[in-house]
């Protein structure tokens, strides 16, 4: 046991664990009461009830607080699962040197009253479950230091809005593709956040304040309508998703809306799909493009970056002339696509007859610079 006196870091599994002499619960006890530094850099605990009782866990963790602990990350393993096998409880927040806390898959999060993490910078809720919106609202309140969160979830129905109200965070990125009819969405209220992601959001609501965001990435939403966006600067849109394959007009009315709406805009992004569907050429999608030329191509925007481009495609044709004729002040326009293989004549051909078309565009910029390559 003396090699776990001094390492700064402690991490157990208990699926993993084999032992003749001693229980899982017996060896993670003894290396935290014989740990002899000052402070705990991270304690690292993947347990399920069949090893680890929750009454033990909840000791250990007191431990590891008492140990100036600065990083915990616990995983709850087994399945099938009840969802109050382990709860997170009040009690569980009072540790002020703690600035790093992961929550895994089937934790229960049930604080009735507010916490206290001074020093909590980081926060990642993966899969957890939550007794009710208070809950939520008191970890989040506990946390004045906040700086970056991170919440996923899926089948999770305890809670009808999903309120984030921390004045601190800077970065915040969320991925939930819950659809329980009783869950509404997200009221995120973020005056200092810089950079937002969204993964998926298949909820019917959104509500974002957040008027300092400088960089946003979206992979899969159609809903996310917010003033915030006025002052990005970075978008990236992220369209490999199956919502691009649907007759909905999905990704083209989003960008043209996020191109309306985020004037100071200087880095565009597109991320386009590795496998195109064969009627996605033919579905007669109509793009409905801005009314008036948006204040971030007549003045910002500088950048504009098109992964994984679709040769073929006539509406990713119209929105990249689109762009090219109005962006003023475009310095470098990228598009790269796949390699093309020995053999791919026909693909080769379309790639150059759309280049072709894309390099006689008149451009508003007399300084941008076209750049094609494979990635």
């Amino acid at each position: 046991m003396s090699c776990w006196k001094s390492v700064p870091k402690l991490k157990f599994n208990s699926e993993d664990y084999q032992s003749e002499h001693q229980t899982f619960s017996e060896t993670v006890y003894k290396s935290l009461l014989s740990y002899e530094p000052e402070v705990l850099d991270s304690f690292h605990l993947s347990f399920g009830s069949d090893k680890a009782d929750a009454v033990d866990v909840v000791h250990w963790i007191k431990t590891a607080f008492a140990l100036h602990l600065r990083t915990l990350v616990l995983e709850f393993l087994i399945y099938p699962y009840k969802v109050d096998e382990f709860i997170f409880t009040s009690s569980l927040c009072t540790c002020d040197t703690l600035e790093t806390l992961k929550l895994g898959s089937l934790i229960l999060v049930d604080i009735p009253a507010r916490g206290s993490m001074k020093s909590l910078k980081t926060l990642h809720l993966i899969h957890a479950f939550y007794t009710n919106e208070e809950s939520i609202c008191n970890l989040l309140s506990g946390c004045p230091r906040l700086e970056e969160l991170v919440v996923e979830r899926s089948c999770e129905y305890s809670v009808k809005f999903f309120t984030i109200k921390v004045p601190s965070l800077q970065r915040f990125r969320i991925y939930d593709d819950n659809d329980e009819d009783e869950f509404v969405g997200y009221v995120i209220d973020t005056p200092s956040l810089k950079y937002l992601e969204i993964g998926y959001l298949g909820c019917p609501q959104f509500s974002l304040n957040a008027l300092g965001l400088l960089a946003v990435y979206i992979a899969r939403v159609s809903n996310v309508i917010s003033e915030s966006l006025v002052s990005v600067r970075r978008l990236v849109l992220n369209v490999s998703t199956s919502m691009i394959y649907t007759p909905e007009p999905g990704w083209y009315d989003l960008l043209t809306w996020m191109l309306e709406h985020s004037p100071k805009l200087q880095v565009l992004k597109l991320v386009g799909k590795y496998r195109i569907k064969p009627d996605y050429h033919v579905l007669g999608w109509e793009w409905n493009k801005p009314k008036s030329v948006p204040e971030c191509l007549l003045s910002h925007l500088e950048t504009f970056v098109w992964r994984r481009y679709d040769w073929k495609g006539e509406k990713e044709e119209e929105v990249a002339t689109y762009l090219l004729k109005n962006a003023r002040g475009l310095k470098n326009a990228t598009f790269s696509t796949g390699p093309i293989e020995p053999g791919q004549l026909v693909k080769l051909k379309q790639r150059r007859r759309t280049r072709k078309k894309l390099d006689g565009v008149l451009k508003a910029s007399n300084t941008c610079h076209l750049v094609y390559k494979f990635e």
